[in-house]
């Protein structure tokens, strides 16, 4: 069993990996090599030109893409999404208690 010692905890080791074959300046010429040559080609007519990526609504693209979302759009646009047609039966319920324990009280 260990003892719990409060001022002097052995901190884990830091994780230090360096990977051997890799060198970020490389890789750095390279990718600007590629967009060099894409560009070129762009403008040689061989690439299409590069469209900009339109803003996509993202509440209304997660809404497509869930059911339940879907489901309560629709209700909430047919409009039997009010209070009293969802719980109509809870309301009569609750007022047909409040009446027998109103007349209770009464007599």
């Amino acid at each position: 069993m260990g003892i719990f010692f409060f001022y002097n905890n052995r901190k884990p080791r830091k994780f230090n990996y360096t990977p051997i074959l890799y060198n970020p300046e490389e890789e750095e010429r390279r990718k600007n090599l590629q967009d060099r040559i894409e560009k070129v080609k762009r403008e040689m007519g061989v690439l299409p030109e590069e469209k900009t990526a339109e803003k996509k609504d993202f509440k209304a693209e997660f809404v497509s893409q869930t059911r339940h979302l879907k489901k309560r759009k629709e209700r909430e646009s047919s409009g039997r999404n009010s209070f009293f047609a969802n719980n109509g039966l809870l309301i009569i319920i609750l007022v047909v208690l409040f009446a027998i324990f109103f007349f209770w009280f009464l007599r």
